[in-house]
C-alpha cells in the first residue's frame, strides 16, 4: 500500500511544472526518490520520515505561492516582509498561513491567508448561516467573494473571506480607517488564490 502510495505521490510531482526546474535536480522529488530506495530497502521508519519531510516542503513551496499574492503596499504604506507559516496538526488544527503587516504612522493592517485547516469548517458554517453571520459583522461582497466585515468605533475592524472553501482571508485594522481596511481587501487577488492548487 505505501509502495503505491509513493509511486502516485512521485507521479503527481513529475507532472507538476511549478516543481520542475531546469538543469537542477528538485529537492523534492529527491526527497521521494529517496523515501523509495529506503521502502525497497526495507527501510520503513526512513521511508516514512522522508515522505514526511517531502509533504513539509511542498506545503512550504505552496506557503511561497501564497505569500506573493498578497498585495503590495498601498500609497503611503509599506510592508513588513511577507513569510509564510506550516502549522503542526496538533497546533490550532494545524494548516498553512501566509501573512504580511503593513503600516502608516500609527495604523497597522494585517493580512494573512490561511489554507488546508480544519478551523476552515467552522468559518464556512458561520458563512452559510445569517443568524451568525450577522452577530459577526456585516455581509459585503468583496471582488466576487463572500464577506464579513466588523468595525468598530475606536478605528479596530477585521474582514473575512472565504474563497472557494478552501482559503481564508482575513484583514486585521488597528488605528486604521473602514476605508484603508476595504482597500486593502479589494487589492487582493482573490481569483488567483482560488486557482491555486
Amino acid at each position: 500500500m505505501l509502495h503505491k502510495y509513493l509511486i502516485i505521490l512521485l507521479s503527481s510531482l513529475l507532472f507538476s511544472p511549478a516543481l520542475l526546474h531546469a538543469g537542477e535536480p528538485d529537492p523534492i522529488l529527491k526527497t521521494i526518490h529517496k523515501a523509495i530506495e529506503e521502502y525497497e530497502n526495507n527501510d520503513f521508519s526512513n521511508a516514512a520520515s522522508s515522505l514526511d519531510y517531502a509533504s513539509q516542503l511542498i506545503r512550504q513551496k505552496k506557503g511561497e505561492a501564497l505569500t506573493k499574492l498578497l498585495p503590495p503596499p498601498l500609497d503611503g504604506w509599506h510592508a513588513v516582509a511577507g513569510k509564510s507559516q506550516v502549522t503542526a496538526a496538533s497546533l490550532f488544527g494545524g494548516g498553512l498561513t501566509a501573512q504580511k503587516r503593513y503600516i502608516k504612522d500609527n495604523s497597522v493592517v494585517d493580512i494573512s491567508i490561511i489554507t488546508d485547516s480544519p478551523i476552515l469548517q467552522s468559518v464556512i458554517m458561520m458563512f452559510s448561516n445569517p443568524i451568525f453571520a450577522a452577530s459577526a459583522g456585516q455581509f459585503e461582497l468583496i471582488n466576487g467573494y463572500k464577506g464579513i466585515v466588523k468595525f468598530e468605533d475606536d478605528n479596530q475592524g477585521t474582514i473575512n473571506i472565504v474563497v472557494n472553501n478552501r482559503f481564508l482571508v482575513t484583514l486585521e485594522g488597528k488605528n486604521t480607517r473602514r476605508e484603508d481596511l476595504m482597500d486593502y481587501a479589494e487589492h487582493i487577488d482573490l481569483k488567483a488564490i482560488a486557482s491555486l492548487p
